[in-house]
């Protein structure tokens, strides 16, 4: 049981030694706005606003088909 909780341990300091490494760089560009992230966000607020056109023209042909 001793053996299992050295190597657990071990595994654990050696994880957390990488996550610290991996986050302590200083070339990392964390923050900026990429063109690709702007791209997106454009792309989706378009799609966001077909959906709404769309969503108001189904409404309005449901609100103007005649009662039998």
């Amino acid at each position: 049981m001793l053996e299992l909780q050295l190597r657990v341990l071990t595994i654990w300091w050696a994880a957390s030694d990488q996550l610290r490494t991996r986050l302590q760089t200083e070339d990392d560009d964390r923050g900026e706005v990429t063109a690709t992230t702007a791209m997106i966000v454009i792309l989706v607020i378009a799609a966001i606003a077909a959906g709404a056109i769309i969503a108001a023209k189904i409404t309005n042909n449901a609100n103007n088909v005649p009662e039998p």
